[in-house]
């Protein structure tokens, strides 16, 4: 009874391990997943103010990028953003702003394709975009009155300190209800945010605990960790050494009462 119940409990550990090892890759499968699904794209939210997305002066949060926002406000200094690529892949010169905000701060906004020379727009404006993260990387080298990307990093000053991070590409702009001047739009699709080194790591921990799951079910085919099989003189000397034992305890027992 002793060896069936041993076997039987090392069975059932072996199989909990078993059914462990495949839960926990599921567990991480399923995390890995889930962050996959928040970079692929969304359908649209509705409009909302730029305000209550995002904050001047600290860095975008990711609920942020590519919601169409609204904001209004005048523009300030503009400039050409030079070899910036657009949907079709095709190099344009985009006509770059700062828009200053009825709440004081500022926003960079990307009018469209740029008409030189730039024009100025002296009055107020309603404007509605997708919002983008800033630019890291230069795309030409800038003259005066260019930028080598579109980051406010490079426009902060004494007169326009506090700035969003990120841009706005327009879709729309009006000023007292009416159209304004060379305003060129250009697509504004949804930017595909890059996967989380999370994801990998997560799918990392599916590939231990799959393979430390298949090599315990595995295991009975090695001879390593089967049980010893006992030999036939072995079988044989099991039932003999009993016999013997009984005969000495005969004995002994005949003595003791001589």
């Amino acid at each position: 009874m002793k060896n069936i119940a041993k076997k039987l409990f090392i069975t059932l550990a072996w199989l909990l391990l078993i059914y462990t090892g495949f839960e926990l890759g599921m567990w991480q499968l399923n995390k890995a997943q889930s962050l996959s699904a928040s970079t692929a794209a969304q359908p649209d939210k509705p409009l909302i103010a730029l305000s209550e997305v995002a904050s001047a002066g600290l860095n975008m949060p990711i609920k942020a990028v590519n919601r169409i926002v609204s904001a209004s406000g005048t523009y300030a200094d503009k400039y050409i953003a030079r070899d910036q690529k657009i949907a079709d892949e095709t190099l344009v010169n985009l006509d770059v702003r700062i828009l200053n905000l009825d709440t004081g701060y500022s926003i960079l906004v990307v009018r469209g394709v740029a008409t030189e020379p730039l024009i100025d727009i002296t009055q107020s404006v309603q404007v509605t975009g997708r919002l983008y993260p800033r630019q890291n990387v230069d795309r030409a080298f800038p003259k005066t009155g260019e930028l080598s990307r579109i980051d406010p990093a490079l426009v902060v000053s004494e007169q326009t300190p506090f700035l969003y991070d990120g841009y706005i590409v327009l879709r729309s702009e009006s000023g007292s209800n009416t159209a304004i001047a060379n305003f060129a739009p250009i697509a504004s699709p949804q930017i595909s945010q890059k996967i989380s080194t999370f994801y990998w790591q997560h799918i990392s921990y599916v590939v231990v605990w799959w393979f430390m799951a298949v090599l315990l079910l595995i295991a009975p085919l090695f001879p390593q960790f089967r049980a010893p099989k006992v030999s036939q003189v072995e079988q044989v000397k099991k039932p003999v050494k009993k016999q013997v034992k009984r005969q000495v305890k005969k004995q002994v027992k005949v003595r003791q009462r001589k």
